[in-house]
């Protein structure tokens, strides 16, 4: 008896990409697997991008949002439809990414129950594939600070293993996964949604791995922007709300308030306070959605010992070196220590 293939929705939320989406949607094109059906969810991109996609690609379902509804809603609204359309996996997928032939292909063959699964991501700069890594997954430290891990290391130093989070530049899962783990947070709009989902996956007792032979190229240009920090720092405190138990929360409390008034003087000397305190006010709007999505959560702290395992203590940032991580990581590594077995 033949085996029906697998039919696989890519998910792709656009904002203003016109000029990275040819590139992504014609290597998704030229894969060696074809069983696949494309969502692009179009956040209100005023450069043309939806009448440039429907003409050049038709064979693309183009969904537009009405606003811009943020990465989080942009991409349920597209796992949704997968979903209705009886897609058997998902993978969301930057709109600047390029996806290597086989890909597909390797993340279907490697994929077994409760997996999620993320594809070596490497970097794409001045037009040409690098064998530099973007990123093997989402570091997590215990304060809740996160970032791309193995960040422009080597592709030959990288062997496939169990990361804490998957990023949602490019994560592949079942179908089934998002029944059963819920969808993406769109409270968070953008930045901790894909670690949101992979801690809720860890507390459900699924693996999450990154895929080195799965290769992804993705135009990653780092950027301080203020206004995108300003996400990263409100939903830092909200994914700790929402997936923590209250023992780990009073636990980390005295250092996490030594290291709120470091970020608050580090904006301070930025002239841009107003965006700390500013996370801090939209935080506590956020706390009684927050709240109900952390009452989900409660049953499952009792498997807390999933994520405490892919939890580090430091903290180190390739694009903004400073000497004051040195002391500041020793007392982070001896707090850590301290508090890691009484949790």
């Amino acid at each position: 008896m033949k085996i029906k293939p697998k039919m696989i929705g890519i998910i792709i939320v656009s904002y203003n990409s016109k000029e990275y989406l040819s590139d992504c949607l014609d290597s998704i094109f030229d894969s060696t697997y074809h069983k696949f059906k494309i969502y692009l969810v179009d956040n209100a991109s005023a450069d043309g991008s939806c009448k440039f996609v429907k003409s050049k690609f038709p064979k693309v379902e183009v969904i537009e949002s009405g606003g811009n509804l943020g990465f989080a809603a942009g991409n349920n609204i597209g796992i949704k439809k997968a979903l209705s359309d009886s897609c058997n996996f998902v993978f969301l997928l930057n709109p600047d990414t390029i996806i290597q032939k086989d890909c597909l292909e390797k993340l279907l063959n490697n994929h077994t129950d409760k997996t999620i699964l993320q594809p070596l991501i490497l970097i794409h700069e001045n037009g040409k594939k690098t064998s530099l890594v973007n990123t093997t997954g989402n570091y997590l430290n215990f304060l809740g600070v996160s970032y791309c891990d193995d960040y422009r290391k080597n592709q030959s130093e990288i062997s496939g293993k169990e990361i804490t989070s998957a990023s949602g530049a490019a994560l592949f899962t079942s179908s089934s996964a998002f029944k059963e783990i819920g969808y993406l947070d769109d409270n968070f709009f953008m930045y901790h949604e894909d670690l949101d989902f992979c801690i809720r996956a860890r507390l459900r007792n699924y693996s999450i791995k990154v895929m080195p032979d799965a290769i992804v190229w993705h135009k990653y240009h780092y950027s301080r922007n203020m206004h995108k920090i300003l996400y990263v720092e409100r939903n830092r405190l909200l994914f700790l709300y929402k997936n923590f138990p209250v023992k780990y929360l009073v636990l980390i409390f005295p250092l996490m308030l030594v290291n709120e008034i470091l970020i608050s003087l580090y904006f301070l000397s930025q002239k841009s306070l107003g965006i700390k305190v500013k996370s801090y006010i939209e935080a506590v709007k956020l706390l009684g959605c927050i709240k109900k999505s952390r009452k989900r959560n409660l049953v499952y702290f009792k498997n807390f010992g999933n994520v405490k395992k892919f939890i580090g203590a430091t903290m180190s940032f390739e694009e903004a070196k400073s000497i004051i991580f040195y002391p500041y990581n020793v007392i982070l590594s001896a707090y850590w220590f301290l508090i890691k077995r009484l949790i």
